[in-house]
């Protein structure tokens, strides 16, 4: 039982120096994180011609967060950095019916981050 426990306190480790550790789902629940590394990319899929807003909010105690929308087309339409302290986020993206990307660039970040998108 001990050869398991330190296996799993190993792997933890392993995790939180190289990728960081995430709990939640951004789009669905707030998302913790702990000293994140890395990209994510959250799909946002418009069947109609009109105007997308993400809206939310980061609680980030260190490291940074960078947010960006992503027209279908690939242009970026808004960015936000995410650092020390609570931010709200307001990002808009209007135009052609597709999917619109969100990709978030973590950089050593811990925090909170929560995203609501309104179609």
């Amino acid at each position: 039982m001990r050869v398991v426990l330190v296996v799993l306190a190993v792997a933890v480790a392993v995790l939180y120096f190289t990728f960081g550790l995430r709990a939640g789902a951004a789009t669905f629940t707030p998302l913790y994180l702990l000293n994140a590394q890395g990209q994510s990319s959250y799909p946002f899929r418009t069947y109609q011609t009109g105007k997308l807003t993400v809206t939310g909010g980061c609680q980030g105690r260190s490291g940074q967060a960078t947010l960006r929308l992503l027209a279908p087309d690939g242009t970026e339409l808004s960015a936000v950095l995410c650092r020390q302290g609570n931010w709200s986020l307001d990002m808009n993206g209007s135009g052609e019916a597709g999917t619109y990307l969100l990709n978030v660039e973590y950089q050593h970040y811990t925090g909170r981050l929560e995203l609501n998108a309104v179609y």
